[in-house]
């Protein structure tokens, strides 16, 4: 029953998480190109490379270190985001992606632990650590995005749980 539960919230977490990142790519699509590639000083240069970034860790927890499909030669930690267009395919192909992966996912699932070679060493992790570190990771670096917007005077798309659960009808 505990495993059914944690999986619930992991998919809500997914959820909300989704649809306030779509809400950031519109207000991103918004703003001039010179601001959105400009280096920042920042966890990655500019705000096209922190949202950039955000796909990436999704891909690799979920099918490198997941599932052990490797990634395509040009999908780095690092990569350099050109423009919003190549942002928007990232974000087409992986979004949805990722909510099939939770959507899959059997409580059992939580409980596995996985071990793959990170680095030359054996690194293992467990799935509902994992999942719950996504979650983190792609909220740590949506209040980075906040920050950058703030001192460009753009007001982010902040959307708390409620709103969220109130704007799309989700279950309270």
């Amino acid at each position: 029953m505990r495993a059914e539960a944690d999986l619930e919230s992991i998919r809500e977490w997914f959820a909300y998480n989704d649809y306030v990142r779509k809400k950031y790519l519109k207000l991103l699509e918004s703003l001039p190109s010179r601001e959105l590639a400009k280096d920042t000083g920042a966890s990655f240069p500019s705000l096209l490379d922190i949202s950039a970034h955000i796909f990436f860790v999704y891909r690799l927890w979920l099918k490198e270190r997941y599932s052990g499909v490797e990634l395509d030669k040009g999908d780095s930690f690092g990569r350099k985001c050109t423009s919003f267009q190549e942002l928007k395919e990232d974000a087409e192909k992986t979004g949805p992606y990722i909510l099939d992966f939770v959507q899959n996912l059997q409580p059992r699932d939580l409980r596995r632990w996985i071990e793959r070679p990170r680095d030359g060493q054996p690194f293992a992790f467990n799935v509902k650590s994992m999942l719950w570190h996504l979650v983190e990771e792609e909220l740590q670096h949506r209040g980075e995005l906040n920050a950058l917007l703030w001192q460009m005077n753009v007001d982010p798309p902040i959307t708390g749980w409620g709103t969220w659960k109130k704007e799309t009808g989700a279950k309270v």
